[in-house]
């Protein structure tokens, strides 16, 4: 996307040592933390020697304005001229701008235009998969936009002290501005699968073991009533915990995706060798097909669980919330009433544009009781984006029913009436194209190497949880889905035969069983 020209500011001195910073919302004229990077000519990125960094690609240095701020800048005719952007979550216009500063001090002022206030909409929004300490995280959570947040203060063990005394939520400060956020935390991320266990009121205390099934922890975990969320619907164990109600969410905006980039990742196509599953290619959409077929797969074997997303900030270089849920918990909300409403499903995930969906006036998370006679139910799907949309569509039981028509812009519905008679489940998804970046920027500094290299990506999308639509009391079984599960559950038994200690087998063998029959069940 192209930028304007210029601005000088207006001062008198030729050598430049100080820029006043001054972001606030457009609309309100108030100061509202915001994520800056400032990058003078020779593309070195400028940042506060007191800000809470947040890096971005290989090569990105953005740092947290709380509204004001004050920078050194180098003196000499390389920052003359500085490359500013700001941007704060999903719900603003980034913004872009050359700044000339002249003078010993120059002062300017970042109007962020709101393109959306998805409150007045009822909704509030966080995320599941947060690497870093209530601290660290109050600032990035404030300049993201984002309602609560959480700590995976566990990490295959511990990761940030924490003390068992204090309260489970805790509301953290920064520059006056205060976000609720758990700290007891933990994620589990061995070979069975990433599950992250939000809400525990005591932190965690179990040693590391990459034998042990998650299924012990998850039996604990839901004991204490956390909120349990998979990193995928491809993970190894995430079929037989949600056989077993040990899962509410399914990430679907997982951190394949990060801010201008996504994790190629086919190779968790098929993690436990199933004959006859698909294997996804190397590409974004490639990629969100993996996420959405797998979780469909698991709705289609009569398994309500929401759609999630989480970013893996701190872990990965992405900004806290990239991928999340927005959800809607009624008005005002603490963080357990936003956790409760997140797992009855009352909620779409996103990385991008805002997605609605209606099915006879019922939202996500709603259920539909039907008689055994047929019935028409209207369908209507919205998105509303920032960026181009590409797609719209309602899904029913994982087939695309309809799909908007020749969208042209940021805005597109879709309306359609389907005569239902069997059990289904109802969501929508949309898809569209980030065009702020030029190509030369994307393929320049957001491509990295490592264990599992990153590569430029335009793709943004959002997923709604279903409505879920019962006739005479039973919800949706799709046999090639059922068929599918078995013959995961099968594998699933060999691998936790290679891969469990002894001492969990008895568990392992007694949950496979119950596993089967609830698949089974009528």
């Amino acid at each position: 996307m192209s930028w304007s020209g210029p601005v000088r500011a207006e001062s008198q001195p030729a050598n430049p040592s100080r820029l006043d910073l001054t972001v606030v919302d457009a609309d309100s004229g108030e100061p509202v933390h915001a994520r800056v990077r400032l990058r003078d000519t020779r593309g070195c990125d400028i940042v506060p020697a007191d800000a809470t960094v947040v890096n971005i690609g290989a090569r990105d240095r953005w740092f947290v304005c709380s509204g004001r701020c004050s920078i050194e800048l180098p003196v000499g005719t390389d920052a003359r001229t500085l490359d500013v952007r700001v941007e704060r979550g999903t719900e603003y216009r980034p913004y872009r701008q050359r700044l000339e500063p002249a003078g010993e001090r120059t002062e300017h002022v970042v109007r962020l235009q709101r393109w959306i206030n998805m409150r007045q909409h009822g909704y509030v929004c966080g995320e599941n998969h947060l690497h870093a300490s209530a601290e660290e995280l109050a600032p990035q959570l404030l300049a993201e936009g984002l309602d609560f947040g959480t700590s995976l203060q566990w990490w295959n063990g511990p990761k940030y002290e924490v003390q068992a005394a204090a309260p489970c939520v805790q509301s953290v400060e920064s520059a006056g501005r205060r976000v609720p956020i758990s700290i007891y935390d933990y994620e589990l991320e061995h070979d069975w699968g990433a599950a992250y266990v939000l809400g525990l009121p005591q932190p965690l205390d179990a040693p590391s073991d990459a034998r042990r099934p998650n299924l012990p922890l998850l039996r604990q975990a839901r004991a204490a009533s956390a909120l349990i969320c998979y990193q995928g619907g491809w993970s190894r164990e995430v079929l037989l915990d949600a056989l077993l109600g040990l899962v509410d969410v399914v990430n679907v905006c997982n951190n394949n995706f990060h801010r201008h980039q996504f994790q190629p990742r086919s190779n968790y196509s098929n993690l436990l060798n199933v004959p006859g599953l698909p294997t996804y290619p190397d590409t974004p959409e490639g990629m969100m097909q993996m996420n959405t077929d797998t979780y469909y797969r698991l709705l289609n074997c009569g398994l309500r669980l929401a759609a999630g997303a989480g970013s893996a900030k701190g872990a990965k270089n992405t900004p806290a919330g990239y991928n999340r849920a927005y959800v809607r918990a009624g008005e005002n909300p603490d963080l357990p009433a936003f956790w409760a409403a997140w797992r009855a499903g009352r909620n779409f995930v996103t990385n991008g544009p805002m997605l609605f969906l209606q099915v006879d006036g019922r939202q996500p998370g709603d259920e539909i009781a039907l008689a055994g006679s047929p019935v028409e139910l209207t369908i209507r799907a919205q998105a509303l984006s920032e960026q181009p949309l590409t797609s719209l569509e309602i899904v029913i039981n994982g087939s695309v029913v309809a799909r908007a028509d020749d969208i042209k812009g940021d805005r597109a519905e879709v309306v359609t009436r389907w005569w239902v008679s069997e059990p289904c489940w109802i969501a929508a998804r949309c898809t569209e194209r980030d065009d702020w970046l030029s190509d030369s920027e994307l393929a320049a500094g957001h491509a990295y190497g490592g264990r599992l290299p990153c590569r430029p990506c335009r793709l943004r999308f959002a997923h709604t949880s279903p409505v879920y639509v019962t006739v005479d009391g039973r919800g949706v079984r799709v046999p090639a889905a059922v068929a599918e599960a078995s013959r995961m559950l099968d594998a699933f038994e060999t691998f936790a035969r290679n891969q469990a200690a002894p001492a969990y087998l008895e568990e392992i063998t007694a949950a496979l069983a119950d596993a089967r029959r609830r698949l089974l069940e009528p």
